[in-house]
């Protein structure tokens, strides 16, 4: 019998400083599909999580307590090293969904709430394009 290979998990880091928030994402993601999703609770844990292990994409809220979604963004790219995790806005505020998604770190900017099936495509989508 030949071996199969297991597949790629991919990992996802859920960045919110809302916890709620971020811990139920990520148990509807893991639930629902092949992504191993991880939460940070703030700018600083996704620094210190992304330059210790870079996740393939960050879903990232724009505005946080101490700094924006932009400064947070920068900062995740200058400590992910050689891997460059694809990024992804989350926002409830309409202005910034629209200035991410035309700023060019970002390859997408979802509005909160965001539909569980639609970030799950969208998650595939920039997955295979990265």
């Amino acid at each position: 019998m030949i071996p199969h290979p297991e597949p790629a998990h991919r990992r996802l880091m859920v960045v919110d400083d809302d916890h709620d928030l971020v811990d139920a994402m990520c148990e509807l993601i893991a639930l629902s599909s092949d992504w191993t999703a991880v939460g940070a609770y703030g700018p600083a844990d996704a620094i210190a999580q992304a330059g210790a292990e870079p996740p393939d994409v960050i879903l990232l809220d724009m505005e946080m307590d101490g700094a924006d979604g932009f400064d947070t963004a920068q900062r995740l790219e200058s400590v992910a090293g050689q891997k460059h995790p694809a990024l992804l806005a989350l926002t409830g505020n309409a202005r910034l969904r629209d200035a991410a998604s035309t700023d060019g770190r970002f390859s997408a900017a979802i509005l909160k709430p965001a539909d569980l099936d639609s970030l799950l495509g969208l998650l595939d989508r920039v997955s295979s394009a990265h």
